[in-house]
């Protein structure tokens, strides 16, 4: 499609942007668009970037990955001009967001498992359509504020038959493939991505099963497609259906039986006091021994022995105290005490953006000058451009463990925001990259001159 065609570029100057959203990353700014009284949604790069033939071309492949794809769960791609991308505006919250403003809604587990089944459901359309997303993360899943179900967005990072170069990852849900490797991505990369979001939700528990097959290590040991994992939240479902009423009438035959049982044994008791005495001819003719003195019929019929000479008073059952070995009361967990939610050591206060942002500098630009710093002095053609995303990887891979390695140090003795820090360290990679592509571009003119 020739972008200067798109019926957004020659509308975009009679129809200014309503508003600018504070969304979006650190390549692109976000803004509301009213195009004939319908709100649009137009990601736009950021003013240093969009001379940049990467971001550019990156921007390019969202688009027409996109813009043939079809689903009520996937966020719909309408045109795109030279540096903007236009989609179909989504009213609701991120995933992370929604789980924060309505933790009860998670409390029923048929509406996790709705909101699952849409997801499962987009994520199967792609790799039916031969893409694979590869940056599925609570930021990039909506839901809608009336009906409360999934749009998912953001392709910028996904692999196609078309486009199969990429680099890009959230390392937070990337799965060890993605990071490690130079192993091409596969449908059990996205499913390692849900199990990592499932961790995330309120009801995480719930899917303990789920979210350990789906985070493995190995991806042979992973659910092979999204259909496995609807299937066992089907099959889940089914149980529960029948399981539930069926414990309840197990339940209320159980109560029942310790109920009555204690009333139909002094039934039988009293009966057989209230009987007649035994004729004479029945004791005279019944074998006694002369060493057994014959009883009295008639003391022990008026005059029984109290129950509890003969029988122990712990095995005759009582409506007030119901033996502990016919029902049990169901164990709930214990409520948190102060003891068990107190952090065990005092974080120190939050560093500083500068300085999280030096230290962050400080981890990354000694690898990037390693693997990438021989580029600086050489010009940028067709030539370099392939040996520049030839050593891109190693160095995201070898900054992507020093960077881990910071964020497990400094979270632990600082009280500092995830994505905060990934952020910032986002910021110093781009800026890395630009300073070795503007002189690359400069070496260019140079010769050229």
């Amino acid at each position: 499609m020739n972008s200067s065609d798109s019926s957004f570029h020659t509308l975009q100057h009679d129809f200014p942007l309503e508003q600018r959203l504070e969304v979006g990353g650190s390549t692109s700014d976000c803004f509301l668009v009213r195009l004939y009284g319908k709100l649009h949604f137009l990601k736009r790069l950021k003013e240093p970037l969009r001379s940049d033939p990467r971001y550019v071309a990156a921007l390019r492949k969202e688009f027409e990955t996109g813009y043939h794809l079809e689903h009520p769960h996937l966020v719909r791609y309408v045109s795109m001009t030279d540096d903007a991308i236009l989609m179909d505006y989504v009213d609701g919250d991120t995933l992370g967001d929604f789980a924060q403003h309505h933790p009860d809604f998670f409390a029923k587990r048929k509406n996790t498992d709705r909101l699952l089944l849409q997801l499962l459901d987009v994520v199967g359309y792609l790799h039916a359509n031969q893409v694979v997303h590869l940056d599925l993360k609570p930021s990039n899943i909506l839901i809608t504020r009336i009906d409360h179900s999934v749009k998912l967005i953001d392709l910028g990072f996904s692999y196609t038959d078309d486009y199969p170069d990429t680099t890009g990852n959230t390392e937070k849900y990337a799965a060890p493939e993605q990071l490690h490797s130079d192993e091409k991505p596969s449908p059990r990369t996205d499913i390692f991505a849900i199990g990592r979001i499932l961790q995330t939700l309120p009801c995480a528990d719930s899917y303990k099963d789920i979210i350990k097959c789906c985070t493995s290590e190995d991806p042979d040991k992973r659910f092979q497609s999204v259909d496995e994992i609807s299937r066992r939240l089907h099959r889940s479902a089914s149980l529960r259906r029948f399981l539930l009423p069926a414990l309840l009438l197990l339940l209320l035959a159980l109560i029942l039986l310790v109920v009555f049982r204690p009333f139909s044994s002094q039934t039988i008791q009293s009966s057989s006091l209230d009987s007649p005495a035994m004729p004479n001819d029945s004791v005279a003719s019944s074998p006694v021994t002369p060493s057994q003195p014959i009883p009295d019929v008639t003391s022990s019929t008026i005059a029984p022995s109290s129950p509890s000479s003969s029988i122990p008073s712990s095995s005759i059952p009582s409506p007030s105290n119901p033996p502990s070995s016919s029902i049990s009361s169901p164990s709930y967990p214990s409520a948190p005490t102060s003891e068990t939610t107190a952090p065990s050591t005092k974080k120190a206060k939050a560093l500083s953006t500068a300085e999280l942002k030096q230290r962050i500098q400080a981890v990354v630009e000694p690898v990037f000058r390693q693997t990438m710093g021989h580029l600086r002095d050489s010009a940028w053609n067709s030539h370099t451009e392939q040996l520049y995303y030839k050593f891109f990887l190693p160095y995201n891979n070898q900054a992507g463990v020093k960077v881990r390695a910071l964020w497990r140090q400094l979270s632990k003795a600082y009280d500092i925001d995830e994505y905060d820090f990934y952020h910032l360290y986002s910021d110093v990679d781009i800026s890395l990259q630009n300073d070795l592509y503007n002189q690359m571009k400069q070496n260019s003119s140079r010769q050229g001159e």
